[in-house]
């Protein structure tokens, strides 16, 4: 028996998977099109003026009189014995450099806040108290310029919060870890002279001081510096582009469409492409035994018995020694082979939608 070409059945697959390809790679576009022409954004103008900023806290921590340390203070990042200590004396600075001269207004104050911190069973910490305490009263000032600067130092009566601490402890009976936090907090408005204030900086700075230990280290927790720039503003722009939205749309309908036939086809050429692999197979080994024949056999005056293995149709061949005849129904698609002996017909049917998910033939 002649093979059947096999290779043109696979190439149809390789086809069909490059159109696939080709169908998705157009289906992303359309989809870039439509999402782009949706969304809409206010359009940056050109650049204005940029600013720098810059935030520094700085402490010393000041001793009661005692025979082990000479000097009356000591600087920052050390280990600090909490009874030694007298006060604290901070000092936060702010500035902030504009490249052009600006209207400016700002607010700014430092206050101290004692907290009580409770350790849950889980490891986690939860704030139970705290008690806010002005350290110095708001400021707020107007001016122009390019740069802003601000300066203030408080003294931190350090055993005053650590007394507080202890009544709170003691009161409740409860095992906390304590600290009084200092903060600078900073709020800046400006705007080129004369026109619409578009800077609006807030900042703060924060300097966390334990309480209710035998040594201490004050832990700085604020930005140090940053940079910002100022971009007039720009028309709003939508961003919707009608022609282009309409194709994107009309463009994905057609893709989605194109994929599923092009994806419907792959499978039907994959499911030839194993019938025709099997019925080769037969044909190689069996030849010697099958007939192929142009004209389907009469059937009607037979007993028709369905094999659903071919290697049982072979049994059968040997037993009563007639041939096996071959008819090719639907090209690439169905053979029949069929055994006649007396009245009884055996019938082997090798289709291709027996390969997988059954595919009706659209042909």
């Amino acid at each position: 028996m002649e093979k059947k070409n096999e290779n043109k059945v696979i190439l149809k697959q390789w086809v069909q998977l490059f159109l696939i390809i080709i169908v998705l790679l157009l289906t992303g576009l359309s989809i870039w099109a439509i999402v782009s022409n949706l969304g809409y954004e206010e359009a940056k103008g050109e650049e204005i003026y940029s600013y720098d900023y810059n935030s520094n806290i700085s402490y010393k921590v000041y001793l009661k009189p005692n025979q082990f340390y000479t000097a009356p203070f000591m600087g920052m990042n050390k280990q600090y014995i909490t009874s030694l200590i007298d006060h604290i004396d901070v000092t936060a600075k702010y500035n902030l450099q504009s490249t052009k001269e600006i209207e400016y207004t700002y607010t700014y104050e430092m206050i101290a806040t004692a907290k009580g911190i409770f350790a849950e069973s889980d490891g986690k910490a939860t704030e139970i108290w705290s008690k806010v305490y002005p350290l110095s009263p708001s400021e707020t000032k107007t001016d122009k310029g390019k740069d802003i600067n601000i300066e203030k130092t408080v003294s931190i009566d350090y055993n005053k919060y650590d007394r507080v601490m202890k009544d709170f402890r003691d009161a409740f009976g409860l095992s906390v870890d304590a600290r009084v936090d200092v903060t600078l907090k900073v709020n800046v408005s400006a705007g080129i002279v004369g026109e619409e204030k578009t800077l609006q900086e807030s900042n703060v700075m924060n300097l966390q001081i334990p309480l209710l230990k035998s040594t201490i280290q004050l832990k700085p927790d604020y930005v140090n510096n940053g940079k910002q720039t100022i971009y007039a503003k720009g028309e709003v722009d939508n961003g919707i582009n009608i022609p282009m939205l309409i194709i994107g749309v009309v463009g994905l309908l057609i893709c989605l469409y194109l994929l599923k036939i092009c994806a419907s086809r792959l499978l039907t050429a994959t499911k030839k492409s194993e019938y025709v692999l099997q019925l080769n197979k037969i044909f190689k080994e069996y030849a010697d035994i099958i007939v192929e024949s142009n004209n389907l056999p009469d059937l009607s005056k037979y007993d028709i018995i369905s094999i659903k293995n071919f290697n049982d149709l072979v049994d059968i061949e040997e037993e009563v020694h007639s041939p096996i005849i071959c008819n090719e129904i639907r090209e690439d698609l169905e053979t029949w082979f069929i055994i006649s002996h007396d009245k009884t017909a055996y019938r082997f049917i090798l289709k291709y939608e027996d390969f997988g998910r059954i595919i009706n033939d659209k042909k």
